[in-house]
């Protein structure tokens, strides 16, 4: 029953995703690949470097998190 319940909620959120989900948004979405999270953050450190803003990163353990969505 729960993986029915969980099929039915994640196929309504497939529906919602692209409006609420930030275009540079690269994990988790289809057509889209794992790796282009790791240049987005690249970028995203340099530039903070570059304008001396502070900034916060954290690191999300990728297979982990993607199994428990799946």
């Amino acid at each position: 029953m729960y993986k029915i319940i969980s099929k039915l909620l994640a196929n309504q959120l497939k529906k919602v995703f692209p409006s609420i989900i930030n275009h540079r948004q690269s994990a988790f979405l289809e057509c889209k690949h794992l790796l282009h999270s790791v240049v987005i953050a690249n970028e995203a450190v340099k530039d903070a470097k570059r304008k001396k803003k502070e900034c916060i990163i954290f690191k999300v353990d990728y297979k982990k998190t993607y199994d428990s969505i799946c």
